[in-house]
């Protein structure tokens, strides 16, 4: 027998150890118990007080004497399953009462397939009236990532679908690449900017894919409003009307 199961239900080895020879024994007094279990007097009498206070053993006295029996096993059940019926009932309200903790974590995808992942991922939990705010995907040759430019035409449509919000941040110089989307929200600078970025909710994607095709998506509200007040603090200056 595994006793590793009543430490899991809450009992000591020594509770264990007696509640078991009370079965195997039956009705006793303490004399017997003491010889099966080879527990000191002392140590056996606070065993069997803690074995009835939950519900596991009881007694009854005869003249001067205790007379221990160990509950029915499937009784035992009844009682541990009434016990989880109503834990559960109280789960609802302890949930609330729990501290949210921040998601913080970060997963990597490799190459095109994996990109396109990591932006539905990104926008997976969106919902009508979101923000979703980006600074350009681009490299030092965005020709050859016109494959990239394609897809975020099929994506903005996914965005459109929900109802997301979207604001970006481009350079001049691939304001050809936003030829059929909408870039009525896109300020386009002639200043560095950082590239390569989006931010959606507590999640930020980078995508810096000049030394290979890895992108990155982070789950972190510090540093989504890092960078969410950073985009705002060039559309504010630059977007016209």
């Amino acid at each position: 027998m595994d006793d590793k199961i009543f430490e899991e239900i809450g009992l000591t080895p020594a509770e264990t150890k007696v509640y078991i020879a009370l079965l195997k024994t039956g009705e006793t007094n303490a004399g017997p118990l003491l010889e099966k279990t080879g527990l000191q007097n002392s140590t056996l009498h606070k065993t069997l007080h803690r074995l009835i206070s939950k519900g596991f053993a009881s007694f009854i006295v005869k003249g001067k004497r205790r007379f221990y029996k160990g509950a029915d096993p499937s009784h035992i059940l009844k009682s541990i399953d009434d016990n989880k019926r109503k834990f559960e009932s109280i789960i609802p309200e302890l949930i609330t009462f729990q501290k949210p903790v921040e998601k913080q974590e970060a997963i990597v995808y490799e190459r095109f397939k994996g990109f396109k992942t990591m932006l539905y991922e990104l926008i997976k939990d969106g919902k009508k009236g979101d923000e979703y705010l980006f600074f350009a995907f681009y490299t030092e040759n965005p020709d050859d990532n016109d494959n990239v430019y394609l897809f975020y035409k099929d994506f903005e449509f996914e965005r459109k679908k929900r109802g997301i919000k979207v604001k970006g941040i481009a350079p001049e110089s691939i304001r050809n690449k936003f030829i059929g989307r909408d870039a009525n929200q896109v300020v386009f600078t002639d200043f560095p900017i950082p590239m390569n970025i989006g931010v959606f909710k507590d999640k930020i994607i980078f995508t810096p894919w000049e030394d290979g095709q890895v992108s990155y998506l982070v789950y972190s509200k510090q540093l989504s409003e890092s960078f969410r007040r950073y985009f705002y603090s060039i559309w504010n200056k630059y977007k016209k009307g």
